[in-house]
């Protein structure tokens, strides 16, 4: 074999080498230098192994644990924060779920034939003696899903009521009808319907209104 041409280059110091990095470590966390000072004791460990790829893979060996550990805790605290996150998802599941449960047991206790109230949408208040265009209350009950309908009971004083809300004046004078429902009769409700004589009608200026046969109109 061919002699080889001797290696008469000085072993690295790593025990020095380590001692720069550490320093170089020490130095950025307690931020107790300047960037450029940063910048010089980096430049004099590549200056010390001959090799920036070397002075760099020094460095890191040296600070690769406590890069690790960093990492295990930002981990361990999302880590964390998304458990809260899910128990927090959990909390408002359970909430929920209970609020239905609630309301569950309350329909379930609840009488569907009985209604809680009676609602009139629509009904006369003032009714003309001669007029004959057809009245008529409208009323259901609440809540809507409740069983039954509603029946008219009227007094016959000023108005006739059929049972399904078609009023008629009968006299001059006040009538009371009860709306009541048919599937718990405890449940009505009361309202009054005037008769009156017939009255001119007039226009927003107060004259009187004509139809078209220049008659007088009435209410």
């Amino acid at each position: 074999m061919a002699n080889l041409t001797p290696n008469d280059l000085q072993r690295l110091d790593t025990a020095d080498l380590l001692t720069k990095a550490e320093a170089i470590r020490d130095a950025v966390e307690a931020k107790s230098v300047s960037a450029r000072q940063v910048g010089q004791l980096f430049a004099s460990l590549v200056e010390a192994c001959g090799d920036i790829n070397k002075a760099v893979g020094l460095f890191l060996s040296t600070n690769v644990p406590e890069i690790q550990n960093d990492i295990d805790q930002r981990l361990t605290g999302a880590t964390t924060e998304a458990t809260n996150k899910v128990a927090a998802e959990i909390q408002k599941s359970e909430s929920a779920r209970a609020r239905v449960e609630a309301l569950i047991a309350q329909l379930s206790g609840q009488s569907l034939s009985r209604p809680l109230r009676i609602d009139i949408t629509s009904t006369p208040v003032l009714i003309t003696l001669r007029n004959r265009v057809p009245q008529h209350i409208d009323a259901r009950l609440f809540p809507r899903f409740s069983l039954g309908s509603v029946l008219f009971i009227g007094d016959h004083q000023a108005v006739n009521v059929t049972p399904d809300g078609n009023v008629t004046p009968v006299r001059l004078g006040k009538s009371n009808i009860n709306a009541v429902a048919t599937s718990d009769t405890a449940i009505y409700n009361t309202l009054c319907i005037e008769v009156v004589p017939p009255r001119c009608r007039l226009s927003t200026t107060g004259a009187l209104r004509l139809d078209s046969k220049g008659n007088i109109r009435l209410t």
